[in-house]
């Protein structure tokens, strides 16, 4: 997956529907490829600290 561009919302709030069901998307894609799907990830379950750790990541493919 590429990552949405622009992450940051045209409009206040959560109007920017398309935006932030990008967000979405990229973060739930973030959470697989971070191993936090697995029961022994010490984070499992949490999406905190997924956009920070990754924010350099622009692509999740070919990983």
């Amino acid at each position: 997956m590429i990552r949405p561009d622009p992450m940051i919302a045209a409009k206040p709030g959560a109007q920017d529907v398309q935006a932030m069901a990008a967000r979405t998307l990229w973060l739930e894609e973030l959470y697989f490829l971070d191993g936090r799907d697995q029961i022994s990830h010490p984070q499992y379950g949490l999406f905190t600290g997924l956009a920070l750790k990754y924010q350099n990541l622009t692509s999740t493919d070919g990983i």
